[in-house]
């Protein structure tokens, strides 16, 4: 009866020894798989960093490119408005040179339509 003791108190001490093993390779093998898992995060979370690095640069890019453009757009416009009133202001003083009674007469006309204009604006207001 003692060998049957000593035998079955073998083999609890065997099992308790296989469940400890796999409870540990189990063990290992989980974390292994967290740690693998964790990497492939951290390596997609870079590589999307990255794509979206990259993105803003190109819109930045972009967005810089339009207003340098805008910018040159507006200065051309700007030069030829001047330009244009430049012109136009020559052409005035040639004409008031040229025509002093007329341009009296034209800018007298211009006060009074004006002056009857406003007057009308404020009855109505």
């Amino acid at each position: 009866m003692i060998k049957n003791i000593e035998r079955t108190k073998e083999g609890v001490d065997s099992l308790i020894d296989r469940t400890r093993d796999a409870v540990v390779d189990v063990a290992a093998r989980t974390e292994h798989g967290v740690e693998s898992a964790a990497e492939r995060v951290v390596a997609k979370t870079h590589a999307a960093g990255a794509y979206v690095r990259d993105g803003a640069e190109t819109a930045s890019r972009g967005a810089h490119q339009r207003v340098d453009s805008a910018a040159q757009a507006i200065d051309r416009g700007y030069t030829q408005a001047r330009n244009d009133l430049a012109r136009a202001a020559t052409t005035a003083s040639d004409y008031v040179t040229a025509n002093p009674g007329k341009a009296l007469l034209l800018v007298a006309s211009a006060g009074f339509l004006l002056g009857l204009l406003a007057g009308r604006r404020r009855l109505s207001a």
